[in-house]
Formats: structure tokens, sequence, C-alpha cells
């Protein structure tokens, strides 16, 4: 599903703009259909989302590969997320306590437009856009069909409507200065590059919009640091509070102080 009044800020590339063809729309969504650019190319939606990438699999390393696994979608919330950053601090830590942190870093307001990157299967999406209610709205991305048919699904059980595209994080579809804010759960860790990523994630945004960053630091434990280094052959990265600041500034971001939570943080930072 995707908000026909949004189609207007997506670059397939950078110099196109998607015209609607046809489908199936209910109060301003589209449900199915297909988009075309001015060079005839035709962007498909359906099965909760709309394609930009089309043939593309966009994974940059096995991490990402993992996401495409049969069943990975409906599997990933249920057997992972609601219990991950529990697991991962040592404390109580459910998602509505991660979402409010990310929500008050990307200073959510009604009326704007919001990005997700990498959504997997919509936490973030689904719960900020019922923050906004039908004032104002939530894009979430993914490289992964699995993820965005089970984040669209879960969105229709909470009664909201977010829009969801397949997108690359590091190759963002979107005109510049089209987001108010834009947040990232976890993602930046499976980023093949991700001062490229930072890079594009500013270019989206307005100047003074946030952006708010949940994602894993290195361990501080020898235990840790011997499981991450096995976790990175397959492509994740863990970050040096250090190395994820000089990152922001190089991107063009004035960051706040860490929140941080064991090897769990949480970095809002500002778009110069």
């Amino acid at each position: 599903m995707f908000r026909k009044d949004l189609l207007h800020i997506i670059r397939p590339t950078r110099d196109e703009r998607l015209a609607y063809a046809t489908g199936v729309e209910e109060r301003g969504v589209i449900l199915s259909g297909a988009a075309h650019s001015p060079s005839g190319e035709t962007y498909r939606i359906g099965h909760g989302y709309l394609d930009l990438m089309r043939g593309k699999i966009g994974a940059h390393n096995p991490a990402n590969l993992t996401n495409f696994l049969p069943g990975a979608g409906r599997l990933y919330e249920p057997l992972w997320r609601v219990r991950s950053l529990t697991l991962l601090t040592g404390e109580r830590f459910p998602n509505e306590r991660e979402v409010e942190i990310v929500a008050s870093l990307a200073g959510i307001e009604r009326g704007g437009l919001y990005l997700d990157l990498g959504c997997s299967a919509g936490l973030y999406t689904r719960h900020l856009q019922r923050v906004l209610g039908d004032s104002g709205a939530v894009v979430g991305i993914d490289i992964a069909p699995t993820m965005l048919r089970e984040a669209a699904r879960r969105a229709r059980c909470l009664g909201v409507t977010p829009s969801f595209a397949r997108a690359d994080m590091h190759h963002l579809p979107f005109a510049d200065a089209s987001f108010a804010g834009a947040v990232c759960g976890g993602t930046l860790n499976e980023a093949g590059d991700p001062a490229r990523a930072l890079r594009e994630t500013r270019r989206v945004l307005a100047p003074g919009a946030r952006l708010a960053i949940m994602g894993i630091l290195r361990s501080a434990t020898a235990r840790g640091r011997r499981l991450q280094r096995l976790l990175s052959t397959g492509g994740l990265k863990f970050f040096h509070p250090d190395e994820l600041n000089s990152l922001l500034d190089h991107a063009g971001f004035d960051a706040d102080s860490l929140q941080t939570y064991s090897p769990v943080f949480f970095a809002g930072a500002t778009r110069r």
C-alpha cells in the first residue's frame, strides 16, 4: 500500500518522477496497481508495497540475505523483535519503550512526513503512523519483500495505513528535502556502507530535520566481542561511539549525546 499523494516525492532516478497509471484505491491509498516513469519504466504496487527496485536484489551481505528467506517476515517480530532489546540490555525493554525513545529523538510532530529506514516488519512505521493519525505520514522502506508484506499486514491489523516501498537506503529514491525526519532501528548495523546510507538520509531530509537511530555498539566484554567477531563475518558492523559520531558528522548531522543501555544505543541527530 502506498499513499497516492506521496508519489510526487518518488525519484526512481534523480530526474524522473512517477505518474500513477492504474490500480485499486481506498481512501487515497493505492492497494494495487502501477506507476510509470517518463522513460517508460513500470513500478508495481502490490502485496502491500511499491516496488522501486523491481528485479534488483539489493542485498549487500549475508546478513541482508537472511531477510529474504521464506517465513522471515512472519517470524521476525514474534521470535526476535519483541524481546531483542530485553535480551541485549539485560533489563526489561519492551517495544513500546523503544518506540517512545525513537519518536522523541526524531521529534515526531503531527503533520510531518517521516521515513523509516530498513523497516523490517514495520515496528516503527506502524506505531509512528498511529501517533500521527491522519495528520502526517510515514514511509517504511526495506529491500526484503517478505518483510514488507508482513509490515503491511501488521499495519492493517493495527488499523493504520502507512506507505511501504521496496528501496535501498544506500540509494534512496526520493526527492531532496522530502522528509521532516527519519528513524532507523538496527539497520545501520547491517548496512553495506553506513557512511553512504547516512549521506543519502541527509539528502532526503529537510534542513533542521531530526534522525533517530537504534543500534548496537561494540561490546565491552571479551565474550561479547568474540560473538560480534563471529557475526561480523556475515556483514554486521558494530560501532564505537566515536566512530558513530564521526559518521554522523561527516554525513552532515549534528549529533546529540548517545543514550546507551549496555551495547544498545539510541542516537539523535539534527540535519545541518
